[in-house]
C-alpha cells in the first residue's frame, strides 16, 4: 500500500484529493486538518511515503509544518500545494527542500504527474 497524508485545512481540498488518488487500489490516503495535527501522526511513527502539504493553515502552516518535519528527521517526499504562485515563495520552499511545488487548482493529469516525478511510482487510474 502506498500511503500519502494530506496536510490541508480546506475540508473539500481534502475531498478532492481523496476523490482523485482515490481512483488507485494501492493508494491509502491519511488526512490531516493543520500541522500539528499531521505532526501528532508523525510522531506516533506512522509512515507515509509521501506528503500533500497546504502552505496556508491555522494553527500550524505549511513552511512552519515543513521546518517541524525536518527538524523530526522526517525524510518522507513532501509536495507544496499551494495557491501562493510568486517566484519568491516557490523559491523559498524549494530551497527549504520541498520536493515539488503543486500549484492549486489541478487536474488528476498533474497531481499523477507530480506523484512519479517524486516518486518514480506510476499509477494506472481511471478517468
Amino acid at each position: 500500500m502506498f500511503e500519502i497524508l494530506v496536510i490541508d485545512d480546506t475540508k473539500s481540498v481534502q475531498a478532492f484529493v481523496k476523490s482523485l488518488l482515490g481512483k488507485v487500489k494501492e493508494i491509502h490516503i491519511t488526512s490531516a486538518m493543520n500541522g500539528a495535527e499531521a505532526m501528532e501522526l508523525i510522531k506516533k511513527g506512522e509512515k507515509f511515503d509521501l506528503v500533500f502539504l497546504d502552505w496556508e493553515m491555522p494553527i500550524m502552516n505549511g513552511p512552519e509544518t515543513f521546518q517541524a518535519m525536518k527538524d523530526s528527521h522526517f525524510v518522507t517526499p513532501v509536495i507544496m500545494m499551494t495557491t501562493k504562485n510568486t517566484s519568491e515563495d516557490i523559491e523559498k520552499m524549494l530551497m527549504m527542500g520541498v520536493s515539488e511545488y503543486l500549484m492549486k487548482p489541478f487536474t488528476i493529469d498533474i497531481i499523477f504527474e507530480k506523484i512519479e516525478f517524486v516518486t518514480g511510482k506510476v499509477f494506472k487510474y481511471d478517468v
